[in-house]
């Protein structure tokens, strides 16, 4: 979920545009995001303060870059 969702805001491009970038992580490791983490209230906390999943090792360059543009906070 995208952070400002997390934070009670409105669906928006931006909110799509950020669960692209989770698709695309999704597709480079073959597993969910913070997988690895309980889902609760400290994990949305970390999401709003700006945490994302770790870039699986060896995806491409050009991919990283688009997901990293796609997961900022002003994606626009």
């Amino acid at each position: 979920i995208a952070p400002e969702i997390l934070r009670g805001q409105l669906y928006t491009k931006a909110s799509d545009i950020y669960s692209f970038s989770i698709i695309m992580w999704e597709f480079t490791s073959g597993i969910p995001p913070f997988n690895d983490k309980a889902h609760e209230l400290q994990l949305a906390l970390s999401i709003c303060k700006g945490e994302r999943p770790e870039i699986i090792e060896n995806t491409p360059q050009c991919y990283v870059d688009l997901m990293k543009k796609c997961w900022d906070e002003d994606p626009l």
